[in-house]
């Protein structure tokens, strides 16, 4: 067995929070060590527990689990992935400025508008709601992530399914 496996999450593949922020810290040294851009995304899916009592939890299991396939997808190998609660993830992408990330959070919010899920009641799409927040110099990678998930609430209070910039 891997040494990785028990820090990733079985259902989804993504990074567990622990192991997360622990490669989220050295990021956030070695960027202000090199004077590098880093952002932080934390994508929210939008009304889950809607999507639960509609859909059933295995189907749900099933969407978040192409939430972060299609999150990889959308990054393309730039930073690793990690479930920082139970419908919520965060993607650390070093050498990456804020506007970038901004157009990748809304490839993601486009593609999973444009995925369909299917459960036993049928078909169903899911949204999603993005934080982005990058880097300032000097900043501890917990203020990034607060900022990224207050980013994340900005979007959900302004009506789901959107991405709001720190």
């Amino acid at each position: 067995m891997s040494d990785r496996a028990p820090q990733i999450c079985p259902s989804t593949g993504a990074y567990l929070r622990p192991y997360f922020e622990s490669l989220l810290a050295k990021a956030v040294s070695d960027a202000n060590l090199a004077r590098m851009p880093l952002t932080l995304l934390w994508v929210d899916v939008d009304e889950t527990q809607e999507g639960n009592d509609a859909h059933g939890r295995e189907a749900m299991d099933a969407a978040l689990s192409g939430l972060v396939d299609e999150l990889g997808a959308e990054l393309d190998g730039r930073g690793p992935i990690g479930r920082m609660e139970g419908d919520a993830f965060a993607a650390s992408l070093y050498a990456v400025a804020p506007y970038v990330g901004e157009r990748l959070a809304e490839g993601l919010r486009r593609r999973l508008t444009d995925k369909g899920f299917r459960s036993q009641t049928g078909g169903f799409h899911i949204t999603v709601s993005v934080g982005v927040a990058g880097l300032r110099p000097g900043e501890p990678y917990g203020n990034l992530l607060d900022a990224a998930e207050a980013a994340c609430v900005q979007a959900k209070q302004a009506g789901r399914d959107r991405v709001v910039v720190r």
